[in-house]
């Protein structure tokens, strides 16, 4: 059966100050699919996922969503089809935790009825309602989280593009919110420090190491006890779902 590739990295390199970051890196990930980038602090991981969202350029390869390469999208087609989730964040002071989530809806073609729809309904899956009018720069980082995934909720594009969507969050949220993205059926490529929520949600997952993937396939495949120790330093491995770490490798 012919996959229907959402996300089609080729050969993709990335030098930031004059530092070589992501080295001829390839990956292909079906359409409504869930897929991991993993790897330890300074992989690459982020470095691709702010290519893909076109807040990084690139010195070599090609990347295509939806089968067209990023040159090629519209802002309006790309607005509907693409959201993210990042770590850096914006200027956010006087802002409202609802303007915030609104402001990821400016562009879509909704009725002032619609957008308050979904503007209610992102911010009570997020647990933000009682929260609705308080500045987001004056909450605490869990709920900034929250706010910026309610953001996306409410957008519900066909991309979701999450880097470290977990970060922050208490883990009874961090359950509630990534099985909701994963019950909309959209694609879906994210980073994940925790392994074992990696392997929770991630139909197939890439192991970066160095700007490089190293591996990829589904979490049991690739997070084997000789990658573990070769790219993360630890003795373990992922059995039945969950991550069996026995100790660091000094």
């Amino acid at each position: 059966m012919p996959i229907d590739p959402m996300i089609e990295i080729a050969n993709l390199s990335v030098t930031l100050g004059g530092r070589s970051r992501v080295k001829d890196f390839s990956l292909t990930v079906p359409r409504g699919r869930f897929h991991g980038l993993l790897g330890p602090n300074g992989a690459g991981k982020t470095t691709v996922l702010r290519t893909l969202y076109r807040a990084r350029g690139f010195d070599a390869g090609t990347i295509a969503i939806g089968g067209r390469s990023l040159q090629d999208w519209r802002r309006a087609d790309w607005t509907r089809t693409v959201g993210a989730l990042v770590q850096e964040g914006g200027n956010l002071q006087g802002l409202s935790i609802r303007d915030v989530v609104e402001i990821g809806l400016m562009d879509l073609p909704l009725s002032p009825a619609q957008k308050a729809a979904r503007i209610d309904a992102a911010l009570g899956l997020a647990g933000l309602t009682d929260l609705a009018d308080s500045e987001v720069a004056l909450v605490s980082g869990g709920e900034r989280q929250k706010t910026h995934i309610a953001q996306i909720l409410a957008r519900d594009p066909e991309l979701y593009i999450l880097d470290e969507p977990a970060n922050h969050l208490d883990l009874c949220y961090q359950i509630m919110l990534l099985d909701e993205i994963k019950r909309r059926g959209k694609t879906v490529i994210a980073t994940f420090h925790d392994l074992t929520l990696a392997a929770r949600y991630c139909e197939t997952v890439t192991l970066m190491r160095e700007g490089e993937a190293v591996a990829s396939g589904p979490p049991a495949q690739v997070l084997s006890r000789d990658n573990m120790r070769d790219v993360f330093r630890i003795h373990g491995a992922l059995r039945d779902g969950v991550m069996r770490i026995e100790g660091a490798i000094p």
